[in-house]
């Protein structure tokens, strides 16, 4: 089976940052540290940044791979959060770094693609116009995003809680599976 390139480079990045955080690492450290040639490193990523979107984007699909399998949304939120605070620590680092508006753009990206899946998925019979979806998404992603954020500073949140008051607010009660 060939090795999962991509994959090495983020997994390697990530652990990196949990140990130092992202704004002392380079693209030469990270190379060194993957045992990797500057190279390879350019032919599957731009830059530091991109790395770090391609994980995020990874950690979605992951998500909403067993997001999409659960009987309800609110199963489905128990699932994003609990991912969340098992994850505050390298969030931490990563909001605290000087690529903060970065990383709160991917975060907001990040939860709008889940949401726009769940959506998709789980409710057909949505009463909103095109736009208006547009807009809810846009609303509920950066609330979410923004709780998701704030909460991750604190690993004993009750996350059955938080995810059946964040589920009371979003038009996904209406499943057909």
């Amino acid at each position: 089976m060939p090795i999962d390139m991509k994959s090495v480079i983020a997994d390697t990045l990530l652990t990196m940052t949990q140990r130092k955080g992202i704004d002392k690492i380079t693209v030469k450290a990270l190379i060194e540290e993957c045992h990797i040639s500057r190279q390879t490193f350019y032919y599957h990523f731009q830059d530091i940044m991109e790395v770090i979107e391609w994980a995020m984007e990874q950690a979605v699909q992951n998500t909403l791979k067993y997001s999409l399998n659960t009987d309800s949304p609110e199963e489905a939120f128990v699932y994003l959060l609990d991912s969340s605070v098992k994850n505050h620590e390298l969030i931490l680092k990563l909001m605290n770094s000087q690529k903060r508006e970065q990383i709160e753009k991917l975060f907001f990206h990040a939860t709008k693609t889940y949401l726009q899946a769940l959506i998709e998925n789980k409710v057909h019979d949505l009463s909103l116009n095109y736009s208006d979806v547009g807009v809810a998404l846009n609303f509920y992603a950066f609330g979410i995003s923004g709780l998701l954020l704030m909460y991750c500073q604190h690993v004993d949140i009750d996350t059955k809680k938080l995810a059946k008051q964040i589920s009371q607010f979003l038009p996904l009660n209406n499943k057909n599976k």
